[in-house]
């Protein structure tokens, strides 16, 4: 009897390795898929939250300029006293491209890594943009009556992929009133 008795709990021990194996895989993809979802997330938050101030920022350009532009302002008279341009924020602006896409994706660099354009390929690469800055696409930036339009497409990949199905496509877009 003993002899059959322990034969059973053998077989029992067997069993529940097999169900905990079995478990743990399901349990870790099930946290490697969460965790991928909330890098996605929070890149998706940090790029849309950039986007806005970037839209807010070249809105109040066409402002800027007219007022320190003007004859006479102690803005202008700082300037030339310390030899400086006569617009502050021409550390986010690549000046002289005269291309809207262009100024914007500069400044959106900018504000991304708070000035210190060189980090731009390090954090789109911890936020898994594809491509880097150049996977950044702004093609869809206009200006119109209503306001400054920003756009920004990119590719997402996922942290962990599983049977290579790990890219997500995102587009954004925020609109800001110019200053007039």
């Amino acid at each position: 009897m003993r002899g059959s008795m322990g034969k059973e709990r053998g077989g029992e021990r067997g069993l529940l390795s097999l169900e905990a194996s079995i478990a743990l895989t399901v349990f870790m993809f099930l946290m490697f898929f969460i965790y991928s979802f909330f890098v996605v997330f929070e890149a998706r938050n940090e790029m849309a939250h950039v986007l806005l101030s970037t839209a807010d920022s070249l809105s109040l350009d066409a402002y800027q300029n007219s007022a320190l532009g003007e004859s006479g302002t102690i803005g202008q008279v700082i300037y030339k006293l310390y030899g400086m341009n006569a617009n502050p924020n021409d550390r986010f602006v690549a000046r002289g491209s005269g291309d809207l896409k262009e100024d914007a994706k500069a400044r959106f660099l900018a504000y991304l890594t708070g000035g210190d354009i060189s980090r731009a390929e390090e954090i789109l690469k911890r936020y898994h943009v594809k491509g880097g800055v150049a996977g950044l696409d702004f093609s869809e930036t206009y200006v119109d009556d209503k306001g400054i339009h920003l756009s920004v497409k990119y590719t997402l990949e996922y942290e962990f992929q599983v049977f290579h199905g790990g890219e997500v496509q995102l587009r954004q877009s925020v609109c800001s009133k110019l200053w007039k």
